[in-house]
């Protein structure tokens, strides 16, 4: 090892969580199993771990200890009741967000192993709270049918454990090897550039998704949060999904988030999706600190949010099988489908295909009328080159949350200027289409009753020009008041505020 002080994993853990059970064959605990596995395999990239075995609880605080931390490029945080309750861990966590993070919310280098359910720990440490609210947790946990309280999977060894235990376990291992992996190779990409690497996404938060969407996506669906029963199948159905190119999200999960964090995160992810995918049992589930357990309150964001629904339940539950009047309304909805979950899955993803095919028809049948229509225009007389007019450019209009008269002030001002302008989005034709021939997008919000939309719908946006999918050149929020910052949270780079008396210097700025 050239620097034997610097390592690209650093595994934090609580030491109990490594005792080697009695009757077992395995001759170390389960983390020690668990950290080797993440440097085995083919394809794996061979890492350079550091595991400390010596320390011990009571043990003095150790400076060499936290040197490594800071000179580690990943930290992999196995997460349980132990841990929380480690004031050892706390400072690793401490020292490792210390030294790689610029915004403590969402340290890149951190990776979040769930070894039960976060929701039955004991009073987080607010670290931790902050880290399991942005960061994707991958869970080792799962709760087998009628069991009463949720395993870990590959305890006391991957050999030693249930079926579905093993199963899982490997594929979740393989799931953090990927990340891990792609982290550390753009680590030592942009070291070898001599370029700084970046630990963040840029304060304030939330911002836009950013992230490149896979060529030949098929679409985005939100696969609703479970309840621990169901963790198993929600991951078959992901597993399955994946592979014929769907997003699926939250990319963490929304445990843990209070209500506000909850609907922000919430209304994002359902501007992003194509549609939602819930699965359900006769568990009402999870609550936290939101005002209904999340089955329901999932349901409610969706069925605001007019996005396309299917549910997914083994069986029909029996009468007065669920004491919870709401949770039980779930099973009387007409997009129920009590069905084998792998049907399910491929009815999931011919009704992709089916809207894919509807966009991609409306957005030919547009590009037609928009090649007839140019056609056309060209084709006019002309009554001399004094009295021509530059073509129009177009504008999008995003006017749900304004108002009637100041919308038409707003389009007023614009063909005064020679602007022609796309608003609302028909139906069946992508976004991205819809969009294509806008230089400029601007959202209209004065009804502030409708935050939370108009919130959604701006994020929605932007992310289809941070995907790359349409090229805009600025996009303004006209406010009564306040800033896009002061109403909404973010900011970004081409997102404007703009007024009555600022319009016209804001269409004045597009192409300079």
């Amino acid at each position: 090892m050239a620097d034997e002080q610097t390592f690209d994993v650093f595994v934090s853990y609580a030491h109990a969580d490594n005792d080697v059970p009695m009757g077992t064959s395995m001759p170390v605990g389960w983390v020690t199993a668990f950290a080797e596995n993440l440097n085995r395999g083919p394809n794996v990239l061979k890492k350079r771990l550091f595991i400390d075995h010596q320390l011990k609880p009571g043990d003095p605080f150790s400076t060499d200890l936290l040197t490594k931390v800071e000179r580690s490029s990943v930290l992999v945080l196995l997460l349980s009741q132990n841990y929380v309750q480690s004031e050892w861990c706390g400072m690793e966590v401490e020292r490792f967000i210390q030294s790689h993070a610029t915004d403590p919310d969402k340290p890149t280098g951190v990776f979040v192993v769930e070894l039960c359910p976060y929701d039955s720990l004991p009073t987080p440490p607010p670290a931790i709270e902050r880290l399991r609210k942005r960061l994707i947790a991958t869970k080792f946990w799962f709760k087998a049918a009628n069991a009463s309280a949720p395993s870990l999977a590959g305890y006391p060894s991957p050999l030693e454990c249930q079926v579905e235990g093993q199963a899982l376990y490997w594929r979740v291992l393989s799931e953090l090897q990927g990340a891990v992996d792609s982290r550390l190779n753009l680590v030592r990409a942009q070291r070898t550039a001599t370029l700084p690497v970046p630990s963040a996404m840029p304060a304030p938060t939330p911002a836009p998704h950013g992230a490149t969407l896979p060529k030949g996506r098929l679409g985005t669906v939100l696969l609703a949060d479970t309840t621990e029963d169901l963790e198993a199948q929600r991951n078959k159905v992901r597993a399955m999904l994946e592979p014929e190119g769907v997003l699926v999200l939250p990319e963490g999960d929304y445990v843990g988030l209070t209500p506000s964090e909850f609907g922000t995160e919430v209304a994002s992810d359902l501007a992003r999706c194509d549609l939602f995918v819930q699965l359900l049992s006769a568990t009402a589930g999870r609550k936290g600190r939101l005002e209904l357990p999340l089955p329901q309150l999932q349901y409610r964001h969706a069925l605001a949010a007019g996005k396309p629904i299917v549910q997914w339940a083994a069986r029909q539950p029996e009468p007065d099988e669920i004491a919870d009047p709401g949770h039980a309304s779930l099973f009387e909805t007409a997009t129920l489908r009590a069905t084998h979950l792998t049907d399910f899955s491929n009815n999931v993803i011919g009704m992709l295909r089916d809207a894919k095919a509807r966009r991609e028809q409306a957005a030919e049948e547009q590009r037609r009328q928009d090649a007839a229509a140019q056609a056309s225009a060209a084709a006019r007389p002309r009554p001399g080159e004094a009295t021509l007019r530059p073509a129009k450019r177009h504008i999008f209009i995003d006017d749900v949350a304004g108002e009637r008269g100041l919308a038409d002030r707003v389009r007023s001002i614009l063909k005064e200027h020679n602007y022609a302008w796309r608003s609302g989005q028909p139906p069946n034709v992508d976004i991205q289409e819809w969009l294509r021939p806008c230089v400029a997008g601007l959202t209209i919000y004065s009804d502030t009753s409708k935050h939370d939309l108009a919130q959604s719908r701006l994020i929605h946006y932007l992310n289809q020009v941070a995907d790359g999918k349409v090229a805009m050149e600025l996009w303004g929020v006209f406010l009564q008041s306040g800033t896009v910052a002061s109403e909404f949270g973010f900011e970004a780079e081409g997102l404007v505020d703009v007024n009555e008396q600022g319009l016209v210097e804001f269409l004045h700025g597009i192409g300079r």
